[in-house]
C-alpha cells in the first residue's frame, strides 16, 4: 500500500503556530523550561504541532484511508462540535483581499492544530488592537498552552493518530474509535483501582497486581500507537509532546546533564506524580507528627471525628518538597550563622559584591571596585544607587535614592580611575586577575520588606560573618575549556576551573548542601526506583542553586532579582554580582527554586505516558530494528552555534557529586563527552575543516540509521541561517538517501531572545519533512535550475504574504529547493561537473531574491535598496548579511554600497540609510544624468519635504515626467515597504498623492509659485 502524504508535507497553520510559540517563550510556572536550564529548547506548540502533523495523513491525499477522513469528520466536523469551533476562516485574516478559506477536511485539521480567535482575526484584518497573548488562539486549539492537560482536546488528537496508525486493519472510523475508547478506559480503570488503594507504596500482592494491571493497560494502548524518536532530545520538548499525544516516545542524548533533565521532565512526573492515600500511622511513620499537623483539613480522612488517613494529590511533588525542606533545614543548622539575621530575625535575600582592580598608575595604585554603572535598583518607580565617597585614594559608598549623572568606572574592560584619572587598559587589568592579585568587596546587603526590596550598607556583623567562612574548601577542579574563548570569554581573565566561578561562602554553602543531601540519600531514604526519582529532584535543586549563586551571576536592577550567567550561550566576565542567600525564603533562595520544580512536576503529572530516555549518542543501527519507528521528529544541534557539552560541564561537576552513585554509568567520565557530540566546534577537532567534517559525518551517520529504522517520515527543525550549516544539514539528509518533501518557517523566538554564539540564529525555525528518496537518474542543471526558480518563487510569494522577512524568508526557501534537487541521484552541468549542495543553496537564495524583485527593472543599487528594505527594513544587521545579500542575484561590491551611502556602517553592523541621511551624506544626490533611480527618488523626497516648489517641479520634469515610468514604480514600491508613519513613508505617500498634479504642473511653461503646504498629505 502506498503511504499517503502526511499533513506536514502539504499544509501547516504556521501563523497560528508562530503566535503561540512566541507566547510559549514567556510562559513560566509549570513549563518544561523552568525545571532546569537547557539551551535552545524548542517551544512546546511547534513541537506538538509538528509531531501531530507528522503522524496524520493529508485527508486530500489520493491514498488517504477513508476511515481517517471519516474520523476527521466525526471528531472535527460541525455535527459533533457545538458552535463548530473548527470551521474555517470566513476571511483569511492575514491577507489583504477577501478570501474565504475553503471548508475541507485538510483545513479543519489545520484549524484543530491552531485557529485564531475572532478578536485576533479582526486585529490581523486591521480592525482592532491585538488581543492579549492568551486570547490569540481559540479555546479548542490543540497547541494552546492552556490545553496541554485538557483531556477532551488532547484525546481528539490521540484518536486521530490512533485511527491514522491503525487504518490498515480494514476497520471503519467508528470501529477504530470504539477500540481507542476501550483501551483508554482500561487505563483509567486501572489507575483508579491502584490509586484508591490505601498505602499502595507498601509492596503487597494486591499492590503489585494493581501496578502490573496499570502497566499492562498502558502497554496495550501504546502497542497500537506510533513510535516517535528524537535522536537529539536535549531539553526534552519534542519527546514530551510525543508522549502527550499518546505515542511511544523515545529520546536519546549523549549529554548526561540533558539525560537527567529528561528523566526529571519526561519520565518521573508521568510515572510517579500520582495520588496516594496513607493511613494515619503510616503517614506519621514516613513524615512525623509535625507534618501531620500541617496537612490541610480537605486532605484528611475523618471517621467518627478521628483522622484515620491522609490523601496526597501528588506523591512525588509532596515528597520532593518534604525532603527538600529537610535538606534546607539541616543545612541551615550547619551554616545559618554565616548569614546573620537582623534584629527582627529576618535574613537578607542577597549580597551585592564587586570585584576590585588596582589602578596601574604607580603613584596611585588605588583599589577600585569594578563598576560599569552604580544603580542597584532601577525600575520604573524606584531608583537606588551607590554614591562614591572618595577620600585620598580610598573609596567608600553611600546608598542613595534617585538618579545619578556620573559615568561608570569600567568600559569595555578598561578601568578609568576615579581618583587620578588614569586608564588601566584591559590587558593590564586581565593580568591582575590572572596573577591572582585582585580582591572582592561587598557593597550592599539586599533585604525583603513590606515595601519591596531594601538596600543597606553591610553591618559589622555581616562583615564578621563573611570573615568566618572557611577558606580551604574542596573546590571543583575540573578544567574549563579555556581555549574556547568564544563561549568562555571569562577564561581570558584567569578563570580556568569550574570551582573558580564561586566565592568562598557560595562554595561553602553548596558543599554543605551536598553533605546533607548525601545523608538523606544514604541514611534516610531506602534505595529504590521511586526514591531515586526524589533524590534526582533534590540534586536538580542544588544544581539550580549553583546557577544562581555564582560569582558570575547578575543582579538585574530592573527586576530586582538574581540571574544566572547563562542569559547568553556563553559565560562572559562579570565584575559585579549578587551572592544569593540560598537558605532564605524569597528571591534567589532554594525555597523559591523548589517552587519551580514542584510546579513542573504537578503540571505534567496528569500525563499518563512517559518517555524512554537513553543517555547515548544516536546513530546506532542496532538500537531499533528496521522500520521499527513510525516517525522521527528532531531538532539537531545548530552546527557551531552552541557549545552544549562545554557549557553543561558547569552543571555536570555538581551532578556528578550528588548523583554519581545513583547513575554511575552516566557519570563515569570526568566531564561530559565532547568529541562525539554532533557539533562543529573547532576546539574539539583540531581545526574548522575537521570540525565541519565531523559534524557532517556524525549527522549523516545518525540520519542514515534513522532512515533504516523509520517507516514513515522524518521531521527536522533547524534555526540556523548560515549557508554553511544548511549545506551540511542538506548533505546529511541527501547522504542518508532521504529527500525533503515539505518545508515550513515558523516564528518561534521572542524579539529579545538570546542568540547563538555566532549570531546566526533565526527569528524563525524552519521545519523540513523528509522521506526515503525516490531519486533516479541524472538531472540536467538548466532544467533543475528552472524548477528551483519556479518552486522558490511560489514559496517566496506565500511566505511574504504570511509576514516572513529577512534571513528567515531566504532560509525558508532552502527546503523547497533541496526537494527539487533531491529528485535526482546527481545534477550535472553541461561540462559533466556535479552541482554541489552549496551551489544549490546559493541558487535558492538568488532565486528568492529575484522573486522578491519580480518585474522590477532598474539599476542594481536600486534593486539592492528595495530588496534590503523588503527583507530587513531599517533594522540593524550583521556585516556578513550585506555581503551575502549582494551576491544573491546582483553583482555589487559591498564597499560600493557604503561609498554610495546605501548602507551606513557601525563597526560590524549596518543599517539601510534613510532619504534624509543619504541627502546629508551625498549633497549631489540624484544630480548626475546617470544617477541611480533610488538616488533620484530620494532627491525628490528631499525636495518635496523642502519649500522650493519650483526646484521640485523642475526635477519631476527632468526625471519623472512619465507617470508609468521606473521612477514612480520605485516610489510605489517604497511606499508599500517603508514602515508606516516614518518620515520616508510620509514623503513617498505625499509624492504619490500629488503625482498627477506634480507631473501636470511640471509640464507647464509658467509654473505657479505655490507653497508646499498646499499639497495634500492624506
Amino acid at each position: 500500500m502506498t503511504n499517503p502524504k502526511k499533513l506536514i508535507e502539504v499544509a501547516m497553520p504556521i501563523k497560528e503556530i508562530s503566535a503561540e510559540s512566541v507566547r510559549d517563550k514567556s510562559i513560566r510556572h509549570g513549563h518544561i523550561s523552568t525545571l532546569h536550564l537547557w539551551w535552545a529548547r524548542r517551544p512546546l506548540p511547534v513541537c506538538r504541532a509538528v509531531v501531530f502533523a507528522s503522524l496524520v495523513p493529508d485527508p486530500e491525499a489520493p491514498h488517504c484511508p477513508q476511515s481517517f477522513r471519516d474520523a476527521v469528520e466525526l471528531l472535527l466536523g460541525k455535527k459533533n462540535n457545538p458552535g463548530d469551533p473548527y470551521s474555517t476562516y470566513s476571511d483569511i485574516p492575514w491577507t489583504s483581499v477577501f478570501d474565504p478559506m475553503e471548508d475541507t477536511l485538510r483545513n479543519r485539521l489545520q484549524m484543530f492544530i491552531g485557529k485564531f480567535t475572532q478578536p485576533m482575526q479582526d486585529h490581523l484584518l486591521g480592525k482592532t488592537t491585538k488581543p492579549a497573548a492568551g486570547k490569540m488562539l481559540t479555546a479548542e486549539s490543540l497547541i494552546k498552552w492552556d490545553n496541554k492537560n485538557d483531556e477532551k482536546i488532547i484525546n481528539k488528537a490521540r484518536k486521530l493518530i490512533w485511527v491514522a496508525h491503525n487504518s490498515g486493519k480494514k476497520q471503519t472510523a467508528v470501529e477504530l474509535l470504539a477500540d481507542f475508547d476501550t483501551h483508554y478506559k482500561a487505563i483509567k480503570k486501572a489507575e483508579e483501582q491502584l490509586y484508591s488503594l490505601t498505602d499502595r507504596h507498601i509492596e503487597t500482592e494486591k499492590s503489585q497486581q494493581l501496578t502490573e494491571n496499570l502497566h499492562n493497560a498502558i502497554e496495550a494502548f501504546l502497542n497500537k500507537m506510533p513510535k516517535v524518536f528524537d535522536p537529539f532530545a536535549g531539553g526534552g520538548a519534542i519527546p514530551l509532546e510525543a508522549a502527550r499525544l499518546g505515542c511511544r516516545s523515545y529520546g536519546n542524548d549523549i549529554n548526561p546533564v540533558a539525560h537527567i533533565i529528561q528523566k526529571g521532565s519526561l519520565e518521573f512526573p508521568q510515572k510517579y506524580g500520582k495520588p496516594i492515600s496513607y493511613t494515619t500511622d503510616e503517614f506519621i511513620k514516613l513524615y512525623g507528627e509535625d507534618e501531620l499537623n500541617k496537612v490541610a483539613n480537605e486532605n484528611k480522612i475523618i471517621n467518627n471525628g478521628n483522622v484515620t488517613g491522609i490523601n496526597i494529590l501528588n506523591r512525588l511533588s509532596f515528597d520532593v518538597e518534604f525532603y527538600a525542606k529537610k535538606l534546607l533545614a539541616e543545612t541551615e543548622k550547619e551554616i545559618g550563622h554565616l548569614y546573620p539575621s537582623d534584629e527582627k530575625g529576618n535574613k537578607p535575600i542577597a549580597y551585592y559584591w564587586a570585584k576590585v582592580g588596582n589602578c596601574s598608575n604607580p603613584s596611585c595604585k588605588a583599589e577600585i571596585p569594578l563598576l560599569k554603572q552604580f544603580y542597584i535598583c532601577n525600575t520604573k518607580t524606584k531608583q537606588v544607587y551607590l554614591k562614591p565617597i572618595i577620600e585620598g585614594n580610598k573609596i567608600s559608598f553611600e546608598i542613595k535614592n534617585g538618579k545619578y549623572d556620573f559615568d561608570g568606572w569600567v568600559k569595555r574592560g578598561n578601568l578609568n580611575c576615579p581618583i587620578c584619572g588614569n586608564t588601566t587598559d584591559v590587558k593590564t587589568l586581565k593580568s591582575q586577575f590572572i596573577s591572582g592579585n585582585t580582591t572582592e568587596r561587598i557593597l550592599s546587603v539586599i533585604w525583603e520588606s513590606d515595601n519591596g526590596k531594601e538596600y543597606k550598607y553591610p553591618s559589622k556583623a555581616e562583615l564578621e560573618a563573611f570573615a568566618k567562612t572557611p577558606k580551604n574548601l574542596d573546590r571543583p577542579n575540573e578544567k574549563m575549556p579555556i581555549e574556547y574563548t568564544q563561549a568562555m570569554p571569562s577564561c581570558t581573565w584567569g578563570i580556568s576551573k569550574w570551582g573558580d566561578m564561586f566565592s568562598n561562602r557560595q562554595l561553602n554553602t553548596l558543599l554543605n548542601l551536598i553533605n546533607v543531601f548525601k545523608h538523606i540519600k544514604d541514611e534516610v531514604l531506602e534505595k529504590n526506583d521511586y526514591n531515586d526519582a526524589v533524590i534526582t529532584y533534590l540534586a536538580i535543586l542544588i544544581d539550580r542553586g549553583s546557577a544562581i549563586n555564582t560569582s558570575f551571576g547578575r543582579w538585574d536592577v530592573s527586576r530586582e532579582n538574581v540571574q544566572s550567567p547563562f542569559s547568553k550561550q556563553a559565560i562572559p566576565m562579570i565584575f559585579d554580582y549578587p551572592e544569593a542567600n540560598l537558605l532564605g525564603k524569597t528571591t534567589g533562595s532554594l525555597n523559591n527554586q523548589l517552587n519551580w520544580i514542584t510546579r513542573y512536576i504537578e503540571s505534567e503529572s496528569n500525563n499518563i505516558f512517559s518517555t524512554i530516555c537513553n543517555n547515548a549518542s544516536s546513530g546506532d543501527k542496532s538500537q531499533f530494528k528496521d522500520r521499527f519507528l513510525t516517525a522521527v521528529v528532531t531538532d539537531p544541534p545548530y552546527y557551531d552555534a552552541i557549545a552544549y557539552a562545554d557549557l553543561s560541564d558547569f552543571f555536570y561537576v555538581w551532578l556528578k557529586r550528588t548523583l554519581g552513585d545513583v547513575y554511575p554509568i552516566n557519570f563515569a567520565t570526568p566531564q561530559t563527552p565532547k568529541t562525539e557530540e554532533c557539533t562543529a566546534l573547532k576546539h574539539h577537532h583540531e581545526n574548522k575543516q575537521q570540525a565541519k567534517l565531523h559534524f557532517e559525518n556524525k549527522l549523516t551517520q545518525i540520519f542514515d540509521a534513522i532512515e533504516h529504522q523509520t517507516s514513515d517520515i522524518v521531521s527536522i527543525m533547524f534555526a540556523h541561517q548560515s549557508t554553511e550549516a544548511w549545506t551540511t544539514l542538506c548533505n546529511s539528509i541527501l547522504g542518508a538517501r532521504m529527500n525533503i518533501t515539505g518545508s515550513w518557517a515558523m516564528d518561534t523566538e521572542m524579539s529579545n531572545r538570546t542568540i547563538g554564539l555566532a549570531g546566526a540564529a533565526l527569528q524563525s525555525s524552519v521545519t523540513v519533512s523528509c522521506v526515503p528518496s525516490q531519486s533516479a537518474g541524472y538531472g540536467d542543471y538548466k532544467e533543475v535550475k528552472k524548477a528551483i526558480e519556479s518552486t522558490v518563487a511560489r514559496e517566496v510569494e506565500e511566505l511574504y504574504r504570511l509576514g516572513f522577512r529577512g534571513a528567515d524568508l531566504l532560509t525558508a526557501c532552502f527546503g523547497q529547493a533541496v526537494s527539487e534537487f533531491g529528485k535526482y541521484k546527481k545534477v550535472e552541468k553541461a561540462d559533466g561537473s556535479e552541482v554541489t549542495v552549496a551551489e544549490l543553496l546559493a541558487m535558492a537564495r538568488e532565486s528568492a531574491f529575484n522573486a522578491l524583485l519580480k518585474g522590477f527593472e532598474g539599476d542594481e543599487y536600486t534593486k539592492f535598496y528595495i530588496g534590503w528594505l523588503q527583507l530587513n527594513g531599517f533594522s540593524e544587521s550583521d556585516f556578513d548579511d550585506a555581503a551575502t545579500f549582494a551576491k544573491a542575484g546582483l553583482s555589487i561590491n559591498v564597499a560600493e554600497l557604503f561609498k554610495e551611502h546605501i548602507l551606513i556602517q557601525n563597526k560590524n553592523k549596518q543599517t539601510l540609510a534613510t532619504f534624509a541621511e543619504r541627502n546629508k551624506l551625498k549633497p549631489n544626490l540624484g544630480a548626475r544624468a546617470d544617477s541611480f533611480l533610488i538616488d533620484q527618488v530620494h532627491k525628490a523626497m528631499t525636495l518635496y519635504k523642502g519649500t522650493n516648489r519650483n526646484a521640485l517641479l523642475d526635477f519631476i520634469k527632468e526625471k519623472a515626467s512619465a507617470p508609468d515610468g521606473s521612477f514612480w514604480r520605485v516610489v510605489t514600491s517604497l511606499d508599500e515597504l517603508l514602515p508606516k508613519e516614518c518620515d520616508d513613508q510620509k514623503m513617498t505617500k505625499g509624492l504619490l498623492t500629488n503625482k498627477e498634479s506634480l507631473i501636470r504642473e511640471s509640464k507647464e511653461t509658467q509654473k505657479p509659485i505655490v507653497q508646499q503646504g498646499t499639497l495634500e498629505l492624506e
